[in-house]
């Protein structure tokens, strides 16, 4: 290929990957094109009916030893479930290995501890294949087994990343087991028995053995573009990788931040995606890396992932995530992000539609103080997020945001149905350090504990927003009050109806919040301490888009251009 362009390369069918193609300057000024699939996997062929754990299944036989832990079956390619335990829901760790665990600090985990006795035979089918996941804080810890006695005593290759208790309070954590053979018994579900080099397939109603197909991912990345510059991906699909964290490794401190992406852009300059597909994949679908400036992600589709969308890197400067579907989030890493960027800067995430995840739609500034970084203007804006959280972790937010990002905006989003297991279910969350930003004409309803939390911030104004029908806790909530600053608040609309949450919780203090203009919808309670006394009760409720209805004066916000334009 030259080291010059400008060059058209039409790429067609499904070109095979093993392991991960590299370009570098001879891609600059390449655009290639679709329709095409970059595919990493492996076609399972040759089932046949075959017996396993006392059951009918298929089988088809691979290398022994081969190791994946995501399979795609059918014409759909749709994700098969492992065997687990339980197998609906979650069990409970019965108690420490150690009583002195219980005085662990919130990152020191552990490796060793309780099941309820009966949960985990030492005698079960390949027990250094199953592995322990739970559910803390705001982590999943993905632990693999190394043995178990009768007394439920397990030991595991890896330690939880934090301590193993549920939230901030005394009860242990909630957990499952993952690739428990002695749980294959549901249709749908697969089992690879790796020392004897056989897949196990229990079918479902209607399926054929004959017409079997499944695909086996291959390793991270499919694709990394590395030091390449004025590159465009049109029309292609990227499915079929997954990436496994080392045995000695249970998973990362907050959302899944070092599982890589399927795709990589490093150290580039205006590499840019349009209309493409990220898919089957089991870490993030697309990763910004390096020194990486000026590049797009638009009109795409990234879905079926093992942790989150698209993963924007400290360093990286003036990404565009554009008008995307990004979706099914977390389904190896629960704890991935549909868009993430850490200390980066002039980053535009708008209209983009993200939901089904089990912690945070949108992330970004990872500062947890008031210092300078790089992270500066980044606008997040005209974004439809929901279905958030589903009550799987907790401390997350449709928008989560923290440290110092002057010029900053979260502006024209929807935000609803953001649920945490324990705690922190929250619409908008400006957590620690959060300042400079500007939250302007978001809608946000039916959250699980706060519309708003304010962890601790300075100099941030919240203008014409509508926060309303939080279940617990409160609809605006303002925590610490060390190292506070100013927060402004004007011209916004609460909503609670009678058994919603109170409207306001925690630190409001004069000397730190200002409120004019405000509005209430909810029984006449006390007004926040801190209003100018020009707040009044009104009238007022959500149609289902987020429009509000309404007697006061309050300028109505189009819900019309969020989510993708283009879609």
């Amino acid at each position: 290929m030259p080291t010059h362009g400008p060059l058209s390369v039409h790429l067609v069918g499904t070109v095979a990957v093993d392991g991960t193609i590299t370009f570098g300057a001879e891609a600059n000024d390449v655009s290639f094109e679709g329709p095409a699939t970059v595919s990493g996997g492996t076609v399972l062929k040759n089932w046949k009916p075959d017996t396993f754990m006392g059951r009918p299944v298929w089988s088809t036989e691979v290398p022994k030893g081969s190791d994946f832990r995501e399979l795609f079956v059918g014409k759909t390619e749709s994700r098969a479930p492992r065997p687990r335990l339980p197998k609906l829901g979650l069990h409970r760790l019965a108690k420490f290995a150690d009583p002195n665990d219980v005085k662990n600090t919130l990152f020191q985990g552990q490796d060793t501890v309780y099941l309820p006795k009966g949960d985990f035979s030492p005698t079960a089918h390949n027990p250094r294949d199953v592995e322990l996941v739970v559910h803390q804080y705001w982590v999943s810890s993905r632990m693999p087994v190394e043995s178990v006695t009768e007394e439920g005593l397990l030991h595991c290759a890896a330690k939880s990343v934090m301590t193993l208790a549920d939230g901030f309070s005394s009860a242990l954590a909630p957990y499952y087991l993952d690739n428990v053979a002695e749980a294959f018994d549901t249709p749908g579900q697969w089992y690879l028995d790796r020392p004897a080099g056989k897949v196990y397939y229990l079918p479902r109603r209607g399926e054929s053995v004959r017409a079997m197909r499944a695909v086996a991912p291959g390793n991270f990345a499919l694709v990394r573009f590395q030091g390449a510059k004025n590159v465009s991906l049109e029309g292609l699909k990227f499915a079929f990788s997954e990436y496994q964290l080392p045995r000695n490794k249970a998973g990362d401190v907050q959302a899944a931040f070092e599982v890589p992406g399927a795709v990589q852009v490093v150290d580039s300059t205006a590499v840019r995606f349009n209309d493409c597909r990220i898919e089957h994949v089991g870490g993030y679908g697309l990763q910004i890396d390096g020194s990486s400036k000026s590049c797009e992600i638009n009109n795409s589709t990234l879905t079926d992932l093992g942790a989150g969308g698209v993963k924007i890197e400290n360093g990286t400067e003036a990404t565009i995530v554009a008008d995307n579907e990004i979706s099914a989030g977390g389904r190896i890493y629960p704890a991935g992000v549909g868009v993430i960027y850490r200390l980066s800067g002039s980053n535009s995430i708008i209209h983009n539609r993200i939901h089904d995840f089990y912690y945070t739609g949108i992330s970004g500034g990872w500062a947890w103080s008031f210092d300078d970084t790089v992270a500066k203007e980044n606008q997040i804006a005209f974004n439809d997020i929901f279905d958030i959280g589903q009550d799987l972790l907790s401390d997350m937010g449709g928008i989560y945001v923290l440290g110092k990002q002057p010029n900053s905006r979260i502006v024209h989003n929807r935000i609803h149905d953001v649920s945490a297991l324990t705690y922190g279910g929250w619409g908008i969350y400006l957590d620690e350090g959060s300042m400079g930003w500007m939250v302007s004409d978001n809608v946000v309803w039916n959250t699980k504990t706060g519309g708003l939390h304010i962890h601790y911030g300075n100099a941030n104004l919240l203008r014409h927003n509508v926060f309303a029908y939080a279940r617990t806790e409160g609809q605006l909530i303002r925590a610490r009050d060390d190292k506070q600053g100013t927060v402004r608040f004007e011209n916004n609309l609460v909503i609670a109806r009678p058994g919603d949450a109170p409207i306001v919780v925690g630190n409001w203090l004069k000397r730190a919040v200002t409120m004019t203009g405000m509005l209430y919808a909810a029984e006449p309670t006390a007004l926040p301490f801190g209003d100018d006394g020009t707040g009044k009760f009104v009238k007022a409720s959500l149609r289902p888009d987020g429009t509000v209805l309404t007697d006061a004066a309050f300028a109505p916000i189009d819900m019309s251009q969020v989510g993708p334009r283009h879609h």
